[in-house]
């Protein structure tokens, strides 16, 4: 079995290859990075869209509050997963993007 090169590890999902204790740091920066970026546009997108079914009453705030809950859970538990998987460099990038978009406007759900 041969050992990869730097260029091959940062090609593998999740393919550290610094060591146990830094690729432990490294998978849990990147999953609470994860967690707290993707918990938040779960976060806005179940709020805008959680009240589009109207409600008992005409309006939607109880469905939209529900919509922002459960949507910011759900977006955690994914960012965790996912910015585990494909790492810090990647989910770092991928959560500037997305402040970037908010920022100028552009972050479109």
């Amino acid at each position: 079995m041969r050992e990869l090169n730097e260029l091959e590890l940062t090609a593998i999902s999740g393919g550290y290859g610094n060591g146990f204790v830094n690729d432990a740091g490294e998978f849990l920066i990147s999953s609470i990075l994860g967690a707290a970026a993707c918990g938040a546009v779960g976060a806005i997108i179940g709020g805008k869209h959680g009240g589009d079914g109207g409600g008992a009453l005409g309006f939607g705030i109880i469905g939209q509050g529900v919509g922002m809950v459960s949507g910011g859970l759900i977006g955690m538990v994914a960012g965790f997963i996912s910015g585990g998987i494909v790492g810090k460099d990647k989910t770092v990038e991928k959560t500037l993007a997305w402040v970037q978009g908010v920022i100028d406007g552009t972050f479109n759900q």
